[in-house]
């Protein structure tokens, strides 16, 4: 019998040691899990302690709508404030951020170049070459045509234009220099003029376009004082005279008659087609005669009237009247009809006793020519008269070289003969 209460006793105790090793495994287990879940927590963001529920049971009664946001998070006035200055910061930052600009913008917009490039857009963009020599004041050449400018502006348009900077004397100004390639053809004046935009700034003005397109070419020209010379149309007046030459004066000419002189012209700035032509004392257009060399040097020479059939006529009739007069063959009065009878040469021609007779059984007219024709006034010219006077006798004919200058003038409503020499 003590044997089984024994064994019974043992049974309890066994039981309580299962418990009590049941109960301490898991105390330990639980251990573990806070342990556990405090590093869990220890690793994640630390929460705020839920605001405690301080209201009495009466306020949560007499306040329901209270009552509806309870469990719900509230935001800390830290953060509140934290919220609203970032806020605050950045549009404040953006405010001032845009007034810059806007002062920035003003600024640029008031720098000269920003005017320069209006000016180009305006004149030497669109290849309005007009419109440049209206606003540069540009003075063409009397001997240019304005066409020609027009297109040599138009020609730099084409390749394109653009500018650069160069150096200004006056602080309220900027100059621009504007070329075509390689080539500066204009300058643009910029200036401030007391005028300032909304912000304050200079209002830059167009002062002023000058054109560089009148080194152009030069040319001299040397002609008789009585010739008028033309470049491309106009006749060049005394104004480009540069050099005058008075030759000695025929003596046998009255005295109203000026001496011959020959001239020289310098034009120069010419930049367009140059073409130069001349026309004579007498109207007639000599520019085929004209000598050129180098293509600058123009020498117009000294040309005739043309020898009209009533002149030939008189100076060969004279000339063959004076050759057989001289000769035996006539008397006074075949000459005498063409002489002016109050001239030195009428007298000396009546009483002289010195002729070229030569014994012959007649006489013949060869190779006759009128040449020389001068109009020296309305009244007065004088012209050569050449022929070949041939005597016929036995044994052979003999040739005498008639060459003499005859000088006439208007007497008593006819030309006649008041001077000759021999040439």
């Amino acid at each position: 019998m003590s044997k089984k209460k024994k064994r019974k006793m043992t049974g309890a105790k066994r039981d309580r040691i299962k418990a009590r090793r049941k109960e301490e495994r898991r105390r330990l287990i639980m251990r573990a899990k806070n342990i556990k879940k405090k590093k869990a927590d220890a690793k994640r963001p630390k929460k705020e302690a839920p605001v405690k529920d301080i209201l009495s049971d009466t306020e949560k009664q007499t306040a329901p709508e209270k009552e509806s946001g309870r469990g719900k998070k509230k935001i800390s006035y830290f953060y509140l404030f934290y919220f609203a200055f970032i806020i605050i910061f950045f549009a404040a930052l953006f405010f001032t951020l845009e007034v810059v600009k806007g002062k920035l913008a003003d600024y640029e917009a008031s720098r000269p170049y920003n005017y320069i490039d209006a000016v180009m857009e305006e004149y030497f963009k669109p290849g309005d070459a007009e419109k440049i020599l209206d606003a540069s004041g540009y003075k063409i050449n009397v001997f240019e045509r304005r066409s020609d400018v027009v297109s040599l502006v138009e020609g730099f348009l084409d390749e394109g234009a653009e500018y650069y900077k160069i150096t200004s004397q006056n602080g309220n100004e900027q100059k621009y220099a504007v070329r075509s390639g390689e080539l500066k053809f204009a300058e643009v004046t910029m200036a401030a003029k007391g005028r300032v935009d909304r912000a304050g700034y200079d209002v830059w003005e167009l002062d002023g376009i000058t054109l560089m397109i009148g080194g152009g070419s030069a040319v001299n020209v040397s002609a008789p004082g009585d010739t008028a010379v033309y470049i491309n149309g106009t006749q060049i007046p005394d104004d480009y005279v540069v050099d005058r030459v008075e030759y000695e004066k025929d003596p046998k000419l009255p005295q109203e008659i000026p001496p011959d002189t020959r001239v020289t012209y310098e034009v120069s700035g010419l930049i367009g087609e140059l073409r130069v032509t001349a026309t004579n004392r007498y109207g007639a257009d000599v520019t085929d005669l004209i000598e050129v060399t180098d293509g600058v040097f123009y020498d117009v020479p000294y040309t005739y009237a043309f020898v009209t059939d009533d002149v030939r006529e008189r100076a060969l009739a004279a000339g063959e009247a004076l050759a057989a007069y001289m000769q035996k063959d006539a008397g006074f009065y075949g000459i005498g009809q063409y002489v002016d009878p109050s001239s030195d040469l009428y007298t000396d021609l009546r009483t002289s006793d010195v002729r070229w007779a030569n014994e012959h059984n007649g006489y013949g007219i060869a190779d006759p020519s009128v040449t020389e024709f001068v109009m020296w006034s309305d009244s007065v010219y004088s012209v050569r008269v050449r022929f070949t006077h041939v005597l016929y006798r036995w044994g052979g004919n003999f040739e005498n070289e008639f060459d003499t200058t005859f000088y006439y003038k208007v007497t008593d409503g006819r030309w006649l003969i008041y001077d000759s020499h021999v040439n």
